[in-house]
């Protein structure tokens, strides 16, 4: 042990308190969300960074913002002075070129913690909001082509100075959002939420000294990084190559997007190299380069310690390198809302590539999903609504075991985010769900079958409700023989003469009586379904998850109910 460091016991109990700091705030923030974006699909995340914006501690939450936040505290910093930061502030912000948020609707809170008139930290959150002005209702267009499409643009902002919102700033957001209620309320529920999060710092501070508490921050990251690299200098020095394809932004049609990953792996270091992906869409595709940095994180503890604490030191151990003016590294101002299905693929084909040097178990790919945002006014009240729910598609199978089924978690790579109940949308929109269940032989078939799709069907309530729709159409690939999921899809009025099929991303005015029919993809299998065990295609018909006729088409089984 160095002169440097501190009592093990404290720094223990400093860093799992530092946890449960950021678990508390997480929790908070779910239960004060007025909008169902952050209390029921929980699309939100939760941080603890130090002064210079190094990230200590985030909770577990949603992969694709694990190398956000620490943008955000850099962001602040070029826009305000040091003697311009104070206490009691609360800055916002959502700008993906000025500010670095994935995208315009997640909008982030950072505020400073200031201890004995010192700054020594900052917490800070970000979550999605149902609607922040833009093109459609939802902010996130499927078509948009440039970011200004998308959504009022928040570069770093003082939404409260000293402990006093900003009415200015308030007045402006008020008037450019379809929803004003809901933005302001989850708004001062992240800004409520830093504030424990504040509370909770200045206390552990006051218990065990700045100085104590401050080295604990320098060894929590040093810890991650050391136990990362460990991890990694056992696998074998090498290089893998893999590519995934998009079939579309969502407005140029014809034009598929390739995505390429070279992950080289040298001692105890990574590099991922994203170079040779396609160049920045015309629509709404691109991804911010903290995202693909995201996805890499989340790869790292997936395949080393699921428990290891989140934290800087993770980004210590790799490379992510990405080209100027591409599809993962756009330039101001390529559109961005839909950057979701490009970093879900990110993220598999890292887990791919990792798999293939660690020689870990196969991983087949997710099944793709649709995220459904609706605009329209209450029956009851008659004020404004947006219905914001994501689809997750099946998840792919593991070379050992069956993709996950759902759907009340979702499945694959957006696994931390939940599906709105019935219940709430029923009572809080204008629409009914007709249909919630899951979809037999759409798991791709494999010794281990992949996990399967459903549907979710709404009945129209409102005179007029404008709905969007963003998703991409590729079907999941199974591996080691194992066969594709399938493919997702959206139909309008379905069995009814005016029934059609729905583009993956589009925007179109429903009316009263309509019948929308959404449907999620199924997950890739694993392996050769004529190997799976004989009991388990038996359970997979008994529980309704393959048909008799797959069952004897593609394993062989020949089903006989006595």
């Amino acid at each position: 042990m160095s002169l440097n460091d501190i009592d093990p016991i404290d720094f223990q109990i400093i860093s799992t308190t530092l946890t449960g700091i950021v678990r508390e705030m997480q929790l908070l923030l779910f239960r004060t969300g007025y909008s169902t974006a952050i209390r029921e699909t929980q699309d939100a995340s939760c941080a603890i960074l130090d002064a210079e914006g190094r990230l200590i501690s985030q909770y577990k939450s949603l992969y694709m913002h694990l190398a956000i936040v620490q943008v955000f505290i850099q962001a602040v910093k070029e826009q305000y002075t040091p003697a311009e930061i104070e206490e009691g502030d609360a800055y916002i912000l959502n700008h993906p070129y000025h500010g670095n948020s994935t995208h315009v609707s997640d909008v982030a809170v950072v505020t400073p913690i200031f201890h004995q008139g010192k700054l020594v930290a900052f917490c800070a959150n970000m979550a999605h909001k149902p609607d922040i002005g833009g093109a459609v209702p939802g902010s996130a267009s499927g078509q948009s082509t440039e970011i200004f499409q998308e959504g009022l643009l928040l570069p770093p902002v003082k939404y409260v100075g000293r402990g006093q919102v900003n009415k200015e700033v308030e007045t402006i957001l008020r008037a450019n959002t379809r929803t004003p209620e809901l933005l302001i309320g989850d708004l001062n529920g992240q800004v409520g939420t830093c504030r424990i999060g504040e509370q909770r710092i200045q206390k552990l501070m006051d218990k065990y000294g700045q100085d104590v508490v401050l080295k604990a921050f320098d060894q929590l990251l040093d810890k991650t990084e050391d136990h990362i690299r460990s991890e990694i200098s056992q696998w074998k020095d090498g290089s893998v190559e893999t590519e995934a394809i998009l079939d579309n932004d969502g407005v140029e049609l014809d034009k598929p997007i390739r995505l390429h990953l070279r992950t080289t792996k040298k001692g105890d270091s990574l590099t991922f190299d994203f170079t040779q992906s396609s160049d920045q869409t015309l629509g709404p595709s691109n991804l911010r380069p903290a995202g693909s940095r995201s996805a890499c994180c989340f790869a790292l503890i997936a395949m080393t310690d699921p428990n290891i604490s989140n934290n800087e030191g993770l980004v210590r151990v790799f490379e992510a390198r990405l080209r100027k003016r591409s599809i993962l590294d756009p330039e101001s101002p390529a559109p961005v809302s839909c950057y979701s299905s490009t970093i879900v693929r990110v993220l598999e084909m890292v887990v791919f590539t990792l798999t293939q040097l660690i020689g870990k178990k196969a991983i087949a790919y997710s099944g793709t999903g649709l995220t459904l945002t609706m605009g329209g006014r209450s029956l009851g009240t008659g004020s404004p609504y947006i219905q914001y729910e994501i689809m997750g598609g099946g998840s792919g199978a593991v070379e050992d075991d069956d993709g996950i089924e759902g759907p009340g978690q979702l499945h694959g790579a957006q696994k931390t985010i939940k599906s709105v109940p019935i219940e709430i949308v029923e009572s809080e929109f204008a629409s009914r769900i007709l249909r919630y269940e899951k979809i037999p032989d759409t798991g791709g078939a494999g010794k281990y079958r992949g996990g399967m799709a459903y549907i979710r069907e709404y009945l129209i309530l409102d005179e007029t409700a404008r709905v969007t729709l963003r998703g991409n159409r590729i079907l999941a690939a199974g591996v080691k023989g194992g066969l594709a999921g399938t493919d997702n899809y959206a139909i309008l009025n379905p069995g009814t003469p005016q029934e059609r099929q729905l583009p993956a991303r589009t925007t179109l005015i429903l009316k009263k009586g309509d019948v929308l029919k959404l449907v999620s993809g199924g997950g890739g299998g694993v392996g050769d379904p004529r190997e799976r065990d004989r009991r388990q295609v038996v359970e997979d018909i008994e529980d309704g998850f393959v048909t008799p006729e797959k069952a004897e088409e593609i394993y062989g089984i020949i089903w006989r109910e006595d």
